[in-house]
């Protein structure tokens, strides 16, 4: 069977299914085993399977990061993710913080490897941000992370100390896995490109899908960023999701250009992968800016 055969029969199941699967919190909150963070490392460099992810993620805070900005990305792990932003914004100051000592390690090494020189980093647990001044970053970014969180309380307490930091009209973007019902379809998204990636990162993977937090409880931890703050996710299954706030302006065509560059880098499935990713959530209700 095809893969987007395969993918439309899980899809179709998952609409059916009644029952939500319970939360199966991370075996291992804070990724500090050598082996899986450089497994996560891995798959988000240029040639991994998360690549053509960070690209789409990329393309949507090019809309709300301006130049001069301050920019914090909570949770940056190996900042494959955060070394992609700033490579495409070179005029704004990014800040990635994680709990992870190791991840750090690799985060510093992702900037070195671009020579990069508007990233730094700190070691914090992103549900506490103590010493970090209110009302100071332009932007709050956060990509697939957010299921590392212990419970639904410690997501809320991430929400308001990034609401904190905040400035008053700043903007928001965080996202996620949301939690499917069926453990055959986190079975097909975790392994669907297992021939491409460690035996480690599929087991992370599998691990993160049972993580996820619901689309529920992401928008009731929301409402603290505000009535403007929008709730977005990937068409008929709520996959992956997005929450998001900030007036959003039109990318520069240098940026439009960084992002070609990356997408004409990426083989021809990834490219695939970041269309049918592009083309769910524009069904969604969340478009993405078009290329020159």
């Amino acid at each position: 069977m095809s893969t987007q055969l395969s993918l439309f029969k899980h899809l179709v199941l998952e609409l059916l299914a009644s029952r939500q699967d319970a939360r199966v919190p991370e075996p291992e909150l804070i990724m500090d085993d050598t082996d899986q963070a450089e497994a996560f490392m891995l798959a988000g460099r240029e040639d991994g399977v998360i690549a053509p992810t960070y690209l789409f993620h990329t393309l949507q805070l090019s809309q709300l990061i301006k130049p001069g900005d301050d920019v914090l990305d909570l949770a940056c792990g190996p900042a494959n993710q955060l070394a992609q932003v700033a490579r495409v914004h070179p005029d704004a100051n990014f800040v990635g913080v994680d709990a992870s000592p190791e991840m750090l390690e690799l985060a510093g090494e992702t900037v070195q490897r671009f020579g990069l020189e508007n990233v730094r980093f700190e070691t914090r647990y992103i549900q506490n941000l103590e010493g970090m001044t209110d009302n100071s970053m332009d932007v709050v970014m956060s990509t697939m992370s957010l299921h590392h969180l212990p419970d639904v309380s410690v997501l809320q307490a991430t929400f308001r100390e990034a609401a904190r930091v905040l400035k008053p009209d700043g903007a928001v973007y965080l996202a996620d896995f949301s939690r499917l019902k069926r453990e055959q379809t986190r079975r097909f998204f975790a392994e669907q490109h297992k021939e491409q990636q460690s035996e480690i990162f599929t087991a992370d993977y599998l691990n993160s899908l049972r993580a996820a937090f619901t689309s529920q409880e992401f928008k009731q931890a929301m409402g603290i960023f505000g009535p403007s703050t929008r709730f977005n996710s990937t068409a008929l299954v709520p996959f992956m999701v997005v929450v998001h706030r900030g007036e959003r302006h039109t990318v520069t065509n240098k940026a439009l250009e960084e992002c070609q560059a990356i997408f004409q880098g990426l083989h021809p499935a990834q490219q695939q992968d970041f269309s049918d990713l592009k083309h769910f959530f524009s069904l969604g209700g969340l478009p993405t800016p078009q290329f020159l």
